[in-house]
């Protein structure tokens, strides 16, 4: 999947070099898309709420394992033992699937936002394209706009 990635985006660096754009020679520029988005203020702060939350699931799972553990201790049977494994093993599984349906959406929506504010830049900034850094064999640091970007959106 990385080389169909890598070997498109220099199918498009060739493109556009050999045919130019409308206005004469296109302005190329690449970021650090993992730090774009991690230094993102509304990721950081989707993020902080995800932890919260796992947090919490954590803690309602840590207490039905100390009811397992106390169990265990007390010679309970196994069949009372396997029964609460069975649900903590459920109840784990019921706490990841609340999380991903209650955040995949909201990584989403913070991903397509964060789309359009790099689209915004680009235009303001004059660039014709911004290419992910991880999808290049390599790059002139000249041309990295990373810091650049991570600003702009944190003012925004």
């Amino acid at each position: 999947m990385k080389r169909v990635v890598t070997v498109g985006a220099i199918l498009a660096l060739v493109l556009v070099f050999l045919y130019g754009s409308s206005a004469g020679n296109p302005r190329i520029v690449f970021a650090d898309v993992n730090r774009v988005v991690q230094e993102y203020p509304k990721w950081i702060e989707m993020n902080q709420k995800y932890t919260q939350d796992a947090q919490f699931y954590q803690q309602k799972l840590n207490e039905l394992i100390a009811e397992l553990e106390k169990l265990q201790k007390a010679g309970a049977p196994q069949s009372e033992i396997e029964k609460k494994q069975a649900e903590i093993l459920s109840r784990k599984q019921q706490y990841e699937q609340l999380l991903q349906s209650e955040y995949q959406p909201k990584m989403q929506a913070v991903l397509d936002e964060l789309a359009k504010k790099i689209e915004t830049f680009a235009k303001a900034m004059g660039y014709d394209f911004v290419l992910k850094k991880e999808a290049l064999l390599y790059a002139d640091d000249a041309y990295d706009v990373t810091e650049q970007l991570v600003k702009y959106l944190k003012s925004q």
